[in-house]
């Protein structure tokens, strides 16, 4: 399966889930994506942005003292933006890799479901790569 029928595939499995984007956080492009409708060029960019900005920009930093991973690591491996309209859902691949996954989704949708989910297909995307 290649890496758009993984994420169709995610999206599928998500109830309320309209987008869900592959993105580099160092050059801050989206590396493929899965949406109901053709997202603008600018919203993919805005959406990759915002992925940098939560897991490694300013809000990140903010958050360092707070966490502590394996080994030392106080990367942010997740975000979530909340809304009365919708969840983004940010998460860090796992490893040294710069790449992640961002969902959009209803604001009612399972935000567990979302990160379980999103995180092994995250994983296995990187796996695969």
């Amino acid at each position: 399966m290649d890496v758009t029928e993984t994420l169709d595939a995610l999206r599928a499995e998500l109830p309320g889930c309209s987008l869900v984007a592959f993105t580099d956080l160092g050059s801050k492009l989206v590396l493929c994506s899965s949406a109901v409708g053709k997202p603008a060029q600018e919203e993919l960019d805005h959406l990759s942005e915002l992925a940098q900005i939560m897991l490694d920009g300013p809000v990140a930093e903010g958050a360092e003292p707070l966490l502590q991973g394996a080994e030392g690591d106080t990367r942010a491996g997740s975000a979530v933006l909340l809304s009365e309209e919708e969840a983004k859902v940010f998460l860090r691949a796992p490893g040294d890799v710069a790449e992640a996954l961002v969902c959009v989704c209803a604001a009612e949708v399972d935000l567990r479901k979302v990160m379980d989910c999103g995180q092994s297909t995250l994983a296995s995307i990187v796996a695969a790569t």
